[in-house]
């Protein structure tokens, strides 16, 4: 998270998935919102609370962003079955989320000797 706006994408893609899997335990199916619970609390100790290098931050962070975009696509895939538009919005911000992790690892630094 290098900068305001990655940091802004990477929270709007937080909210959307926990919207995602609100809505998929408020169906009865409880695990993806345990295991996004899970995940939230890793994420954010790895982002901002232990004291790791910036080199291994600026890694953990697109890595992050991947998965993100890598469940907002699964979740993609299963609601082309309830109607096209719902699908293809979930796609499309599933693939923005990866592109997001794609360009995190693209514009680090190279490490310093």
């Amino acid at each position: 998270m290098n900068s305001l706006s990655l940091g802004f994408l990477y929270i709007v893609g937080l909210s959307w998935l926990l919207c995602e899997v609100c809505v998929g335990a408020s169906g009865g199916n409880w695990t993806p919102l345990w295991l996004y619970l899970i995940g939230f609390v890793v994420m954010f100790a790895i982002l901002g609370c232990l004291p790791l290098s910036t080199r291994a931050v600026e890694t953990a962070g697109p890595i992050f962003a991947i998965i993100i975009g890598v469940s907002l696509l699964l979740y993609g895939f299963g609601a082309f079955s309830y109607g096209f538009t719902g699908g293809a919005l979930r796609c499309l911000g599933g693939f923005a989320m990866i592109g997001l992790g794609v360009l995190g690892f693209a514009t680090r630094k190279p490490a310093v000797h």
